[in-house]
Parts: C-alpha cells; sequence; structure tokens
C-alpha cells in the first residue's frame, strides 16, 4: 500500500484534507547536519579503534588467539553506527505529511500505524529554520527540547507516551525539512489550534 492509500485509509469520514507535503531532500552535510553527521561518524570511529585495540591488547595479554569474528563483530557495530544517518535519511524521504481539519498525520511508506494528533491537543508550534530555504515545523512543545539532529527521528518516529492497552498517544512531531512556504501554510492552518 502506497501513502496516498495510508492517508486515504486514515481519513475519517467526512474529515477535509487541509494540506499535504512530504520532506524535501536533504543532504547529510548540509549546514545544519554536518556537525551531527561528523560527530557519529568521529563516534563511530573512535569506538572500533578503543574496541579492536582492547580486544587486542586483552588477547595479547592472556595469550589467547584473536579471532576475527570477533574483531569483524566490532567493526560492524562501527559501520552500523556511521549508517544511522543514512538510514534515518531514508526513512524520512519516504514520509507523507497531512494536516485535515482534525488532525495532523505523518504517515510511511515502512510503517502501517501513521504518527496522528487531534487539532485540539495541539499545544503550540514551532518553525525552525532550516538548509537551502526550508524548515522544519515541530508540532506539540513536547519536541520543542530536542536538539536539530533528533529531528529527523523525530519525524518517523514522533514523541509519544505508550498506553496501558499497548497503543501510543503522540504528544509532538516534526515536519522535518518542508519548503519555507510550507511552513508558513502550515504555521497558518495549526496557530489557531494552539
Amino acid at each position: 500500500m502506497n501513502k496516498n492509500e495510508k492517508l486515504n485509509n486514515v481519513l475519517e469520514k467526512g474529515e477535509t484534507i487541509r494540506w499535504v507535503g512530504a520532506p524535501r531532500p536533504y543532504g547529510l552535510f548540509d549546514e545544519s547536519r554536518r556537525g551531527s553527521t561528523i560527530m557519529t561518524i568521529c563516534w563511530a570511529l573512535a569506538w572500533a579503534v578503543v574496541s579492536i585495540w582492547g580486544y587486542h591488547a586483552m588477547t595479547a595479554s592472556s595469550g589467547a588467539e584473536i579471532k576475527t569474528g570477533v574483531v569483524i563483530f566490532l567493526a560492524g557495530v562501527s559501520l552500523m553506527i556511521v549508517l544511522m544517518p543514512v538510514m534515518d535519511k531514508r526513512k524520512v524521504q519516504k514520509l507523507l505529511y497531512a494536516i485535515t481539519d482534525k488532525k495532523v498525520n505523518i504517515i510511511s511508506e515502512e510503517n502501517d500505524n501513521p504518527i496522528s494528533i487531534p487539532l485540539a491537543d495541539i499545544d503550540d508550534i514551532r518553525v525552525d529554520k532550516g538548509d537551502k530555504g526550508n524548515c522544519h515545523v515541530r508540532v506539540g512543545s513536547a519536541v520543542f527540547k530536542a536538539s536539530v539532529k533528533k529531528l529527523p527521528g523525530l519525524a518517523f518516529r514522533g514523541e509519544f507516551v505508550s498506553r496501558d492497552d499497548g497503543k501510543k498517544t503522540y504528544k509532538g512531531l516534526v515536519f522535518f525539512n518542508v519548503s519555507a512556504e510550507d511552513g508558513k501554510t502550515i504555521g497558518k492552518l495549526l496557530k489557531p489550534a494552539s
């Protein structure tokens, strides 16, 4: 099922779509992302060097044989850390954002359950400047404290509270990397609800 079919499935009877958008393409080394991408790579490399050196030192001091599988595992963990921003970017690029007359939604190709917040539950919004004339719209004060590097993850996960029945109640979400014009439209549509 594609994103548009999923959007139609989340609409309640009589619900009207007021705006639909999607994240604009972005680079991992764009101005606002560069620092966190470089920091992730540095931490991964440092972890790889320290863990592999530590494993080598431990085996050398005990006279044990170095197991190639352990070294590959330690290097693999580092590679996974380096790939996290790439995986987040792929997830973000598969999102569809929608505002209806009743709620805000983020729909993903990968997740069957959309992130939805009723308009009446939105306590505030904030528009942050992004790169290349784009912006990030934080919906709900629960996501106001998140650093810029966490915004892509909040776009496809949202900020939520788990309920006793196993479902989630969303307290905040991020329309990550939308055009400045879309940011203004979103602001106009959601400001009266705040």
